[in-house]
């Protein structure tokens, strides 16, 4: 089997359009990570070609925060106010769709999750003390998450513990967990040990590599990754598109 693994999308359709269609990304299902909305142009859009195309869905923050299950109090003065429009644009149809959408799931032997497992809808893993709480909070090999969206890996042992075992033992297993922050076309072996794997942001990279600015709007990147389960492989992907049209449209709308 060969997973297309795609999160935070939001409401970026020119973005997911491009990784969908990526020739190189050969794959036999698609399975997303959250964040489907927020942030981008075309919340509707997104929603239904996910819908279409996703083999698996979880919800992230921004689809919970519109369909008013998480309070926008939360959010950042930029995220809250994207959010706001993206209620005031988003269908009964889509609305509905994002509340079914549940905040983990279990797909074969992968704990799929939008944040840490640790706290599946809110929670980074940006450092070493995050691996350590998302590593004790979840018993499964291999967690795909998202929500940093910031391509990156990080590998524990096949031993290392699922539960907290006092502060001697967490400050002795942190220096067990090796982070990597996924170049595009580097490859993670997952034969043996235990992975929190990010593929990054579909719609709006954060790493130095992909981050979005004004003068790289002809040629923007979208980060995504492909599992391959046959061969226990992780590949970190990216492919470039034409962010423009999309950037012009969030300007007009106050929404960049």
């Amino acid at each position: 089997m060969r997973a297309l693994i795609v999160s935070d999308i939001h409401a970026n359709l020119a973005a997911f359009k491009a990784v969908l269609g990526d020739p190189r990304a050969e794959h036999d299902l698609v399975i997303c990570l959250g964040d489907l909305v927020g942030y981008g142009p075309d919340p509707d859009e997104c929603v239904a070609l996910a819908r279409e195309s996703c083999d698996v869905i979880v919800a992230g923050n921004h689809d919970l925060a519109a369909t008013g299950r998480m309070d926008l109090s939360d959010f950042s003065n930029h995220a809250r106010r994207a959010m706001e429009w993206t209620i005031s644009h988003l269908s009964s149809n889509s609305r509905d769709a994002l509340e079914k959408l549940p905040s983990t799931i279990h797909y074969e032997n992968l704990l799929i999750s939008h944040g840490s497992p640790a706290d599946p809808v809110w929670g980074y893993i940006l450092s070493l003390e995050d691996a350590v709480d998302a590593f004790s909070s979840f018993p499964d090999p291999i967690c795909f998450f998202g929500h940093t969206h910031i391509p990156s890996a990080f590998i524990a042992p096949d031993t290392y513990p699922a539960q907290k075992r006092g502060l001697f033992a967490e400050s002795q297993s942190k220096s067990r967990i090796d982070i990597r922050y996924g170049q595009s076309g580097e490859t993670i072996k997952l034969r043996k040990g235990r992975f929190l794997l990010n593929p990054g942001s579909v719609g709006f990279p954060r790493d130095a590599e992909d981050a979005h600015s004004s003068d790289t709007e002809s040629s923007a990147c979208a980060r995504y990754a492909i599992y391959d389960s046959e061969t226990s492989v992780w590949e970190f992907r990216r492919v470039e598109y034409d962010l423009g049209e999309t950037a012009r449209r969030m300007r007009n709308e106050g929404l960049w």
